[in-house]
């Protein structure tokens, strides 16, 4: 059975995969995230030096949110068996209006960053973060956000240029993400209600669906 690859969102890291239940018997493992040797390192070039921590010639990949647009990405140079997105964009069309413009006044390089950091109490009912430990989880995850890492991956993000989508790509997507509101096609797997970060606080209905995608690529696997 492949291997499978978490890739975390913005900033964050294994801490956000950590309410899904998965079945046992599937390797997992997280990509950790590496420094941009600058703020205006190409998307490509962060990529070719991220893939040296997945080893199987034919890994499953998972992207949340930005590590969804960094799974797209890696799809491009390596042949992964599955390419799932959970709470992320498909494609540059996906990307609301006002995040484009905020892109092209280049806000992302210019707002002091301890402004951006000093936005974290308005941060919960935005992503969803609703009980005691995911909105502390929350917190402590902008708090450690790495400034050069931010506005690099924030310049990345304003700036993907993916026109179509990928094939074979299976998507979840809730239907309430404030964050990243759902950019509807009839193949996305909907979570009604579910919010940004549905990785936590609907970790059970995830955990089912990703199982079952997963079950599948096990017997395409031995067929």
């Amino acid at each position: 059975m492949s291997t499978i690859y978490f890739i975390s969102g913005l900033g964050a890291d294994w801490r956000m995969f950590q309410f899904l239940k998965l079945p046992r018997y599937l390797a997992q493992q997280h990509v950790h995230w590496i420094a941009p040797t600058d703020v205006n390192e190409p998307l490509s070039s962060f990529v070719q030096r991220l893939r040296v921590q997945i080893q199987d010639p034919a890994p499953i990949l998972i992207g949340l949110s930005f590590g969804g647009i960094v799974a797209i990405e890696l799809a491009k140079v390596l042949k992964p068996r599955k390419l799932i997105l959970i709470s992320s964009l498909a494609t540059r069309h996906a990307l609301p209006w006002y995040y484009r413009m905020a892109g092209k006044l280049k806000l992302q390089k210019r707002v002091p960053f301890r402004l951006m950091q000093s936005g974290y109490p308005l941060a919960p009912p935005f992503f969803g973060a609703h009980t005691r430990p995911e909105k502390k989880l929350l917190k402590r995850v902008i708090l450690d956000m790495d400034e050069l890492f931010l506005r690099w991956a924030l310049t990345q993000l304003l700036n993907w240029q993916q026109a179509k989508v990928v094939p074979g790509l299976v998507q979840l997507h809730g239907t309430a993400d404030l964050v990243l509101p759902l950019y509807d096609r009839p193949d996305i797997i909907k979570i009604k209600g579910g919010e940004h970060l549905m990785v936590m606080n609907r970790a059970e209905e995830v955990s089912a669906i990703l199982s079952r995608i997963l079950l599948d690529c096990t017997y395409d696997e031995q067929a």
